[in-house]
Order: structure tokens, then C-alpha cells, then sequence
């Protein structure tokens, strides 16, 4: 499979797919429902904790488990695309997997790219169900990630959409992507399409990301939990060729591996995602050289990631 990236003068991209392509053909194999299987057991599996007097045996059978398990599965709307036209099967296995895999290890990257998508697809998926009913009970995401845009658009078909002047200041400025306006935004749809955290990216303004309530808590005064980052242009990385190709994959990369991966607490984890993120935004290309990233980029990530 194929997509060409087609820049503009401002470094800003559209995309064209050959259709069909392989990435149309996915498939609920037995490996990937091997691998499903596993991750429900991958909090016992993951313990870094080993008696140091465990046999070389156990070493190895636990380093094995390690190694097959999986935390995390991310899906993007893009591979739905096409439902069973042309032999395309991965709008149903996406939808499987999205079912099967367990509460909270499945990430959602919605990538609206006209003309491959539609309302009733996308809700299915994201919903897990083609019903409307936000008490039925469903497994949720552990992520949901959209852009500023794809957010206006999610509201609207789940019948979110708040009046503008709601989101006015005194002055008649539109506030509908500050703190207190868009948290309340991401909380009604993070609720409508069942995903524990939502995640909106706002270009060069950074991202935000809403979190409910901790699963584990029994404390009825923990309230879900708001975060915004402010984002980062890194100029002495921008070039006069930059683009922006990559730039959502690395922030969504970043943000995955140190929150939800590595437990790191929100902040944490969106400053690293706006500021990676940021710099590939600044860079020609999807994927720089890691030896090029500048002081400010190697001090947020501390060198190591880097190196």
C-alpha cells in the first residue's frame, strides 16, 4: 500500500491513498488473537520486581511472556475506510479487535480524510456498538486522539454541539478551545464514545487531553482531570522545507509510550508529545534524524531517548 503526501507552500499536507491497498486487507489471524489474549494478562506479565533467586528457567519463561505480551493496540480510522468494498477486511477486524482486546488498551487515531470516511462507520468503531446509548455498557478506549477540527466534527454527530455564545468572553471572543469551555467539550464526547481519555491537538497552540476518574479509586472527591500544553516551536530546527508529514504520528508516539506505557503523569507525558511533535513539525520529512534534535527537545525527554 501507498499514500503520497502532496505539501503545500506552507509545509501543510494532504493525502492521496491507492485504493485497494495491503493495509485494506487486515486480518483477526490467530497470531493477533494470540496477542489479544495475552495482553488481558499483561499486568501480571509486566513486573519488574524478580527475586533475584529465581532460576534461570523462570527467567527466561518470564522474559519470553514480557516480550509477546502487549499494552497497547493503536487503530486509525484511515484502515476502516473502504467497509468490505474491494475484498477489504479491516473495518471489521479493526472492529473486532476494538471488542475483544481489554478495557483500555485500545488507541484510536481519527484521521477524518475526505472522502474516506463516513458518520455511521466512524461511530461504530469508535463506539463499539452502532447504538447511540452512552450507559451500555462497552469497553472504553484507553485513548481517543482528534484534531481541533475533527473535534467540531465528532460534536455534531453525536449531537454535542454547544451554542457559540456559550463560549464567549465579555468581549464577544470566541473561548471554545481555553480550559474551562473545552474541558467540558472533551468530557461529553469522551463520555459519548467511551474512552477514558481524550486527547485534542490544536497545531502550533499544543494539545490538551481530558482523563476520567481513576479506575481504581473508590474516593467519590476524584474528578476527572484536565491538562493542556501550550506547545513548542523548536526554531532552531525550522527549516525553510519543513512540513508537517509525521508530525501527529510522533506526537501520538511520544504521548502513548510515556503515559500509558510508562505511567507517566499527563503533564509529563503531553510535554514530551508537543515538543516531539513539534520538532518533526519543524523538520523535512516523518521520521529526522534523532542526532539532529536540539538541547531543548534532548533536555525534555532527558538525553536518554535520544541517544
Amino acid at each position: 500500500g501507498m499514500s503520497i503526501a502532496v505539501i503545500n507552500k506552507d509545509g501543510d499536507a494532504t493525502y492521496e491513498f491507492n485504493t485497494p491497498a495491503a493495509w485494506d486487507g487486515l486480518s483477526t489471524d490467530k497470531a493477533l488473537m494470540d496477542l489479544v489474549a495475552k495482553s488481558g494478562n499483561s499486568s501480571s506479565i509486566i513486573n519488574n520486581n524478580t527475586d533475584k533467586n529465581d532460576d534461570d528457567n523462570d527467567r527466561s519463561n518470564s522474559n519470553k511472556d514480557k516480550e509477546q505480551s502487549t499494552k497497547v493496540f493503536v487503530m486509525g480510522t484511515i484502515a476502516a475506510r473502504l467497509d468490505d468494498q474491494h475484498g477489504a477486511t479491516s473495518s471489521s477486524s479493526l472492529a473486532k479487535l476494538r471488542n475483544l482486546a481489554p478495557e483500555g488498551s485500545v488507541v484510536l487515531d481519527v484521521n477524518l480524510r475526505s472522502p474516506w470516511y463516513t458518520k455511521e462507520r466512524l461511530l461504530t468503531l469508535a463506539r463499539g456498538t452502532d447504538t447511540v446509548d452512552v450507559d451500555l455498557e462497552v469497553k472504553k478506549f484507553g485513548l481517543l486522539k482528534v484534531n481541533e477540527e475533527e473535534l467540531v466534527i465528532l460534536e455534531e454527530w453525536c449531537g454535542l454541539v454547544t451554542p457559540k455564545e456559550n463560549f464567549e468572553n465579555a468581549e464577544g471572543e470566541e473561548q471554545s478551545l481555553t480550559r474551562n469551555a473545552l474541558k467540558e467539550r472533551m468530557e461529553k464526547l469522551a463520555v459519548s464514545l467511551h474512552t477514558q481519555r481524550l486527547c485534542v491537538t490544536r497545531g502550533k497552540d499544543g494539545a490538551a487531553l481530558w482523563c476520567q476518574r481513576s479506575i481504581n479509586c473508590d474516593d467519590d472527591k476524584n474528578e476527572s482531570s484536565f491538562h493542556e500544553n501550550p506547545g513548542y516551536c523548536l526554531a532552531t530546527n525550522v527549516s525553510n522545507d519543513s512540513d508537517t508529514v509525521g508530525a501527529g504520528d510522533a506526537f501520538l508516539a511520544a504521548l502513548i509510550h510515556s503515559h500509558l506505557i510508562c505511567g507517566e503523569s499527563p503533564d509529563v507525558a503531553l510535554e514530551r508529545a508537543c515538543a516531539l511533535g513539534g520538532y518533526v513539525a519543524g523538520c523535512r520529512g516523518a521520521t529526522p534524524e534523532h542526532e539532529d534534535a536540539p538541547a531543548e527537545l534532548r533536555r525534555i525527554f532527558g538525553g536518554s531517548s535520544f541517544s
